[in-house]
């Protein structure tokens, strides 16, 4: 019976939605340029929300889904760790980061499973770490794939790869989106995804991305977009045997 592989990818915030709650403008602000610089860094995008007390923040989470809240404890009316209590309660999954002018709930921080607790005024360092924190990002060995296209250079995130293959002295990028061709070698093009273990050669000339196949059928990998590609045949145990491992890490890691 084949392996299913459609709910066994890690998340990863290509776009995330981000609250920022905080009675104070001043610290909203200089949150917002702390982010502003980490996110186009990271070549994140987000959209930023701001609330000036915990009520209108959870109001607005009942509507639609935060993948991190910025939650200030010392507010009026509830206070942010009253706010975490009811998140905690609900089962949310959003990942929260508390800021405080002082240390009184750092312990208390754990109970509701916070990721950080920034401390005011923020520094640049703890910033970064609570950031590191939030694992934002997966630890592929290669996130992006540089490449120049029509002589502008171009950032392809791995992710959305589907597979690499050869087409006459072409060579060709399959992503969710798109078909990129390139006059370049399928060997240099290729040659940085060698260090990560999503990409599987199921035969010569063709790379594929082991996070987009559904399964394995006789000699055919069936991707998550419907197409197939071949598998060696002389290689087939083996190549089943790593995507097989591959599988299994990936529902280790999500355990």
């Amino acid at each position: 019976m084949p392996i299913q592989k459609s709910t066994m990818q890690r998340r990863w915030f290509l776009h995330m939605n981000i609250a920022l709650v905080d009675d104070s403008a001043a610290d909203r602000n200089s949150l917002k340029l702390y982010l502003h610089v980490y996110l186009k860094k990271h070549r994140i995008t987000a959209e930023l929300e701001e609330f000036t007390c915990a009520e209108e923040y959870l109001e607005a989470a009942q509507h639609r889904t935060f993948d991190v809240v910025f939650l200030d404890i010392y507010m009026k009316q509830k206070t942010g760790m009253d706010a975490a209590r009811e998140l905690f309660a609900a089962g949310s999954r959003t990942k929260l980061i508390f800021l405080s002018s002082s240390t009184d709930f750092l312990r208390q921080s754990y109970s509701v499973r916070a990721v950080y607790y920034l401390v005011k005024p923020i520094v640049p360092e703890e910033f970064e770490q609570a950031m590191q924190f939030l694992e934002l990002q997966p630890d592929y060995a290669v996130p992006f794939l540089e490449i120049v296209q029509e002589n502008v250079p171009r950032s392809i995130p791995t992710e959305k790869i589907l597979y690499i293959d050869v087409q006459g002295h072409t060579t060709v990028i399959h992503t969710e989106t798109e078909c990129i061709s390139l006059a370049v070698s399928f060997g240099k093009l290729t040659a940085s995804l060698e260090a990560d273990e999503r990409f599987l050669p199921c035969i010569r000339g063709i790379l594929v991305n082991m996070q987009h196949i559904q399964d394995m059928d006789g000699n055919l990998f069936r991707l998550s977009n419907g197409e197939t590609l071949p598998i060696n045949i002389r290689n087939k145990k083996k190549i089943g045997e790593l995507w097989r491992t591959y599988l299994y890490d990936q529902m280790a890691k999500e355990d």
